[in-house]
């Protein structure tokens, strides 16, 4: 008797919210052109705001989740992440892409940051000028980088945004390095 009560009472719920199109409680039922809207924009949570006005972000945020539109969070198994100790230092960002399908770049390079392995260290590019490049070489042998030369050069800035771009060699600065670096420079004539 109980039982029947109780389901007659939320089959007439039920009733009352199709009609209506709140719950009990007021809030707005989702309609299915707001999760079409959510299926189409997530994760840009700006968009889904402008379109969906009388949402909140939490709303918006509940309902992706409930639509299982979400990015799932990934349970790393320890066979993984021995493969990814191996593979991460030197293999290149498409093998290990292609060892872990199902992955995106950022969650694979989180997880080598979290279990502290990085990647191996790349040359630093060409620039034409042999004295800059044979002390970016130098520092790059040296485990330095371009703030770490420009602090025992005393040089401010000057390699780490690349001083010398523009054409305009600072003697100074090149000559600092060199020295900084353990070196000296010599003429040689031909």
């Amino acid at each position: 008797m109980y039982a029947a009560r109780g389901a007659a009472s939320a089959y007439r719920a039920r009733e009352r919210m199709a009609r209506t199109g709140r719950t009990p409680k007021g809030h707005w039922l989702w309609t299915k052109e707001e999760d079409d809207l959510i299926r189409a924009l997530y994760p840009d949570y700006r968009a889904l705001r402008r379109k969906l006005r009388r949402r909140t972000y939490g709303a918006l945020r509940h309902r992706a989740r409930t639509l299982d539109v979400v990015h799932r969070r990934h349970v790393w198994l320890a066979s993984e992440v021995s493969r990814l100790r191996r593979l991460y230092p030197r293999a290149d960002r498409f093998d290990i892409l292609a060892a872990f399908p199902g992955l995106r770049w950022g969650q694979i390079a989180g997880k080598a940051g979290h279990i502290h392995v990085h990647r191996k260290r790349k040359r630093l590019c060409r620039t034409g000028h042999p004295l800059i490049d044979h002390i970016r070489d130098r520092a790059f042998e040296l485990n330095m980088s371009m703030v770490d030369l420009d602090a025992a050069a005393r040089t401010r800035k000057y390699f780490q945004k690349a001083g010398w771009a523009n054409g305009n060699l600072n003697r100074k600065a090149l000559l600092r390095a060199v020295e900084a670096l353990g070196g000296e420079v010599s003429v040689h004539w031909l």
